[in-house]
């Protein structure tokens, strides 16, 4: 495959000449003479001053001339005309960013001359978009953590975000990341390549993010543009250094007397120049090479704080185990279990209850103690608050490395190629703890990655000129916890009938957040092949864009391989509670615990059968056509029209999967044998299914294509845009706005990882004793009334048969499937902006920005089971037992499938704000910018596996509307919270007044002036606003009961027995006997200190807490919970938690904490000799250690201050030397 990629990469490129969204610009403009006529037949020349590359053209009948392709960079321009003062400019060409220059002749001789210094405009006055261009420059001074793009981009461009970047609210996917055309974000999941290019590598970047002209593909794009050589030999080395033993600070929840160690070095070299091969060839003025390669090395741990057993647990003392409430949890021994009356009894050793002989501990847990560190807060009770704080370990190692040749074959023909090879390896943590052998809680992840780009301009004739593009990349990552070759289970005595090479997770300790986590193995090789040919045609007052652009994407996927995940929520150590129907068994409340049942090894084994790889396949074929009319020499229109076909994503061995309910089967997209060959299906799987009455049948039989997609024909994308140019002088101002419609490929795990992660591809088998189709007696909660079988690590490898039917019990087969009919996501964007000079040298630029998304992933879920509270309610009688318990409660289907989940594009999102931006470029010492954006993102839909609607059974009678769109309206309809409603950002530079010629120093000299003199200043900035969410276990009492207080009431919250800082935010739920309560026997507070006497929560549980509970109220087990009694048809009660499906605080959000930061650098230039500057960096990440409150606020109404919500100061030390 590789072989074959790079032949069709130089074919093509040797067989074309003509680019879209490469980081080329265009430069343009109307020569007129004094009385504004325009000038046919002037010649223009663009001349790069750098290279001495030239390029020359005629005005055409309309006076306007245009240059497109143009590399960005500094350049002259000059026009001729007969009878004419010849006129010379310099200019800033930025990347993507289209200059107008409208030069005016006066009358002279052609000897004669005007010379202005720099025409680069700041109003832009021929455009309808809204982007930004980071130039050189602030790339090279701004501080960048990291060293990153997507820092720099984050920092200084409004609307975008962090994350899976994303602008304006839009869903992640729709930004795409274009380094000279190469695609540098995968398309599995969104995100940006581990290991981006260097920034040595880069010459600038430009976001377009609204508006944006029919050449753009996405909603919004990233173009970076790479450097190039010049005539000069240049070239730079730098090292960055930040350790521990530099400035650095600390957070508040670190201990440490002493900075944890801390080592990251960045370093790096970069040269450029002509290609000279002495006697044999000069490349000055026609052939040019730069290369860059820069690495990192970090070893950074953080502080992290987690709850792990006490030590006197780990030796089966359980006396601990007490809740915040002094609830004592007994536990009860299951080998003493009477298979009659189902009672046991209660555990002890030595006649002292609740501890458990040393000698009983299983294997497993022996094995994983031990890898377990123990508490650093030994006094704290890990069930009520964490009790260990330490390191977690962090590293990371990277290279990357670019180079780029520059040709001119002749004036009418330029040629330049890039290649990009990059490589991480890392380890960091995933999910819960890393434990001590850097297994469970920790990832490793290794990600080459390699990409090559090639793009050619040819002149035609003066008012014809085309682009090509061609770019391959090649993205790759491996990622999971352990190695990918060890069978971990196996080492730890636990069963993996496959042969799983996926650490096994294991879970539901009764630690709140304690347990032994893992990814899953994580492989995905990936090319994304482009060809893009552009052409622009100048015909009187229109400059006409056309092109075609071509994609093609594989994506090869593993991620869905058998993996293991084993529990210890068994109800081994419960006691059954005789007051419960025997065919519905509960245990006695507060009454077993699962971190007895880890002690003993008492498990549940299920193990997940999945194919390795999905060989997914995309097409894309988008032409185009723009027209930039000049309609006058102050307005202009933007029309433009785009069309996408994407045929649905194709997968290698048609090894697809979906469902039909109206044929009530699963749907293969191959026969059932090839789907067996490939492993993507199991003969037993199939023959459970259709044992049980269900069927699997062929695309064929289901009437679909074998994609299981119908092909979607209509993505056509209109621009509408304009920009008019209004008075004059100091009163200039440009009015532009613009409209469009674009489309793009929502990201592929949205709808993929039903493809792998779900029956009838994925398979789960299982032990189980909670598991009521696998109960012997066909009875709920075997575990609470049975002697245990098996004890995890001693006789637990064989636990699961996957030749035992009962493993893949009714119910086994649930179903999710796309919707057949699934368009693209859609974007509508538009714009109203005004930009005018307000200060020298400095534009204000005021927005109104909006856009709709439509299409987005909706996950309709036609035949959930019936919540126990409302099966009781509605029906008043006991829940289903047998063989069929796990479908009797369903709507659609009762006695084969599960859950049927339906992929479709119902969801949408709406942004509207107000942008306001000043800037400042550089210039005589001193350049900003400065944003704000106040905005509202609503969405209903479009977050990947969390929105989702149910069917009707889920809630109560009436409770939800029964049309499925205003369904997923009323139930998802909300604020995207991730998106800030308020953010200011601000980045500066400025040259300090101190040395030769300067206000402090004027006549230094000497070693003086080098030490005093040449140091600048640069900083960057952000503030934002936050939202958290209101809870939905408790419930309020009427409809006006939230209180906002913020920092109003300081308050200690005492409740694990230590003190803890922080503020009562708002009026949440705390247990009455909790407010401003005290230890009766100690004195010492112990509950939440500094509540107002007046204070009244606006909800509570339906049992709430009271001032003064008594252990021997019957109810006193009860409360804090929304536990009810239903009385049924056969005149028994039933217990059972409440719980409509529907809370009145569903999708409700408050405002919560502010924060802001900010980094900084001071540098100096030291000039060794004429060409040699040897440059010093400080740099200051979070430069005044603010630590921010965490936006952490709960649903008692508590904001904790006892740790950070933003990283503590770092500094770090650059030499950087440059010649």
């Amino acid at each position: 495959m590789p072989k074959f990629l790079w032949a069709f990469l130089l074919a093509a490129v040797l067989s074309v000449s003509g680019v879209s969204q490469t980081s080329t610009s265009t430069v343009r403009g109307v020569v007129r003479d004094p009385s504004g006529a325009v000038i046919p037949g002037a010649t223009v020349t663009l001349t790069n001053a750098n290279t001495n590359v030239t390029r020359t053209t005629t005005t055409n009948e309309a006076g306007i001339y245009v240059f497109p392709g143009v590399i960005p960079g500094q350049y002259r321009l000059t026009v001729e005309a007969s009878g004419m003062q010849k006129y010379e400019a310099t200019l800033t060409v930025q990347v993507q960013q289209d200059v107008a220059v409208d030069p005016i002749l006066a009358v002279g001789q052609t000897t004669s001359e005007i010379v202005v210094q720099d025409v680069t405009p700041l109003l832009r006055t021929d455009t309808p978009s809204i982007g930004r261009v980071l130039e050189r420059q602030r790339i090279e001074q701004l501080p960048i953590n990291g060293r990153a793009i997507t820092s720099l981009l984050i920092a200084t461009v409004p609307g975008v975000e962090t994350g899976r970047l994303r602008a304006y609210g839009m869903r992640q996917g729709s930004l795409i990341f274009l380094f000279d055309g190469t695609q540098h974000n995968e398309i599995w999941e969104g995100w940006t390549q581990q290991r981006p290019p260097g920034l040595d590598a880069v010459e600038e970047f430009k976001v377009e993010i609204n508006s944006a002209s029919a050449k753009f593909s996405r909603p919004a794009t990233l173009i970076v543009s790479s450097r190039s050589g010049t005539n000069q030999f240049h070239g730079a080395i730098f090292e960055t250094n930040r350790n521990s033993a530099i400035g650095v600070a600390r957070r508040r929840e670190d201990t440490y007397t002493k900075p944890p160690y801390l080592n990251r070095n960045e370093f790096g070299a970069s040269a450029g120049g002509p290609v000279y091969l002495p006697g044999l060839y000069n490349g000055r003025d026609r052939t040019f090479w730069f290369t860059a390669w820069e690495a990192t090395r970090n070893i950074a741990p953080t502080t992290m704080q987690w709850r792990v057993p006490t030590e006197a647990m780990r030796n089966g003392d359980f006396r601990g185990l007490v809740d915040s409430q002094g609830r004592q949890y007994k536990l009860y021994d299951p080998w003493t279990t009477d298979p009659k009356t189902w009672q046991r009894q209660q555990i002890t050793y030595h006649n002292i209850p609740n501890m458990i002989d040393p000698k009983r501990i299983s294997p497993l847990a022996k094995a994983l103690f031990a890898v377990t560190p123990l508490p650093t807060m030994p006094d704290v009770n890990p069930l009520v608050d964490v009790n260990w704080s330490g390191l977690s370990p962090n590293w990371n190692k990277n290279w990357t490395w670019t180079t780029r040749i520059d040709h001119r074959f002749s004036d009418k023909d330029n040629f330049f190629a890039r290649y990009t090879h990059s490589r991480q390896r890392a380890l960091y943590q995933y999910a819960g703890q890393i434990m001590l052998d850097l297994l469970a809680g920790a990832v490793n992840r290794i990600a080459p990655n390699k990409a090559v780009a090639a793009t050619w301009v040819h002149t035609f004739s003066p008012t014809l000129i085309s682009e090509l593009l061609v770019s391959v990349t090649r993205d790759m990552q491996f990622r999971g916890t352990g190695d990918g070759k060890t069978n971990y289970a196996a080492q730890l005595g636990l069963p993996n009938p496959f042969n799983s090479l996926c650490y096994p997770q294991m879970t539901d300790t009764g630690i709140p957040g304690y347990g032994y986590y893992r990814d899953n193995i994580f492989d995905s090789p990936s090319w994304y092949i482009q060809v893009q040919e552009n052409a622009t045609k100048v015909v009187g007052r229109h400059e006409l864009q056309f092109g075609f652009h071509y994609r093609y994407d594989i994506l090869d996927m593993n991620n869905f391989p058998p993996s293991l995940s084993f529990s210890w929520n068994t109800m081994a150590t419960a006691l059954y509670d005789p007051s419960s129907s025997p065919t519905s068994p509960l245990a006695v409340p507060f009454t077993g615990h699962n971190m007895g049942n880890m002690f003993l090894g008492i498990m549940n084994y299920s193990t997940s059968y999945g194919r390795n790889y999905m060989y997914f396949r995309a097409r894309e074929y988008a032409p185009y056509f723009q027209d930039n009319w000049k309609v006058t020499p102050r307005l202009t229109l933007n029309l433009g029209l785009r069309y996408e076909m994407r045929p649905p994503v194709r997968e290698r061995n048609n090894a697809y999967f979906g469902f039909s309910m109206d044929k009530r089967a699963y749907v293969v997209g191959n026969t059932l044998e090839a789907m067996y060959r490939s492993g993507a299906l199991l003969p037993q799987v199939v023959r459970q299914i259709e044992a049980q009455g269900g069927r699997v049948i062929t695309w064929k039989e289901a009437g679909l294509p074998p994609s299981l997609v119908y092909t979607n024909w209509n993505n056509f994308g209109p621009r509408l845009g304009f920009a008019y140019r209004a008075l004059q002088g100091r009163k200039e101002f440009v009015l532009r706005g613009g409209y469009r419609i674009t489309t793009y490929p929502v990201p592929y795990r949205s709808w993929g990882g039903s493809q792998g992660w779900n029956p009838p591809s994925q398979a789960t088998f299982s032990y189980s004793v909670t598991n009521t189709a696998q109960s012997p007696d066909g009875l709920p909660s075997y575990g609470l009334r049975s002697v245990p079988v098996y004890v995890a690590g001693l006789n637990s490898a064989n636990a699961i048969d996957v030749n035992d039917t009962r493993t893949l019990p009714r119910g086994f087969a649930s179903a999710y499937f796309r919707s057949p009919h699934l368009p693209d996501g859609q974007v509508q964007d538009w714009n109203l902006t005004l930009e005018r000079y307000v200060l020298p040298g400095a534009v204000l630029r005021v927005s109104y920005v909006g856009n709709y998304s439509r299409n987005q992933e909706v996950w309709v879920r036609h035949n959930e089971a019936t919540p126990a509270y409302i099966w009781y309610v509605t029906r008043r009688e006991r829940m289903p037992t047998g063989e069929y318990a796990n479908v009797a409660t369903r709507p659609w289907d009762q006695t084969v499938y599960s859950s049927v989940n339906e992929y479709t594009p119902k969801g949408w999102s709406r942004f509207n704000g107000l942008q306001l931006e000043l800037e400042r470029r550089y210039e005589k010492g001193f350049g900003y910018q400065v944003f704000y954006l106040v905005g509202n993102t609503l969405a209903a839909g479009g977050q990947e596996s969390t929105d989702y609607v149910s069917s009707l059974n889920a809630y109560m009678p009436g409770a939800v509307p029964t049309d499925i769109d205003e369904r997923i309206r009323f139930l998802l309809y909300r604020r995207d919270i991730a998106i800030p409603k308020h953010r200011v950002r601000w980045n500066f530079i400025v040259d300090l007044p101190f040395g030769r010629g300067k206000p402090l120093g004027r006549h230094a000299s000497g070693i003086l002036d080098k030490l005093i003199g040449g140091w600048q200043l640069a900083g960057m900035g952000s503030l934002w606003s936050n939202f958290f969410a209101l809870p939905t276990n408790v419930y309020p009492k009427d409809a006006h009961s939230i209180q906002v207080y913020g920092y109003k009431y300081p308050i200690l919250d005492c409740r694990s027995g230590r003190c803890y800082p922080g503020y009562l935010w708002w009026n949440g739920y705390i247990p009455a006997n909790q407010i401003n309560s005290y230890d009766p026997k100690t004195g010492r507070p112990n509950g939440v200190m500094g509540v107002p006497d007046n204070y009244r929560p606006a909800a509570e549980p339906l049992i709430p807490w009271p001032k003064n509970p008594s252990p021997n109220d019957p109810m006193y087990q009860f409360y804090g919970s929304n536990t009810v009694w239903v009385p049924l048809k056969d005149g028994t009660q039933q217990r059972v938690t409440f719980d409509e499906g529907l809370h009145p605080w569903q999708n409700q959000f408050l405002p919560g904490v502010r924060q802001w930061g900010m980094d900084a650098s001071l540098f100096k230039f030291i000039r060794l000799r004429e060409r040699v500057v040897l440059r010093f960096n400080i740099d200051m990440f979070n430069v005044f250690n603010h630590p921010n409150n965490p936006n952490s606020i709960g649903g008692d109404g508590i904001l904790l201050t006892r740790t950070s919500g933003s990283a503590a100061r770092t500094t770090q030390l650059t030499l950087r030397l440059e010649w």
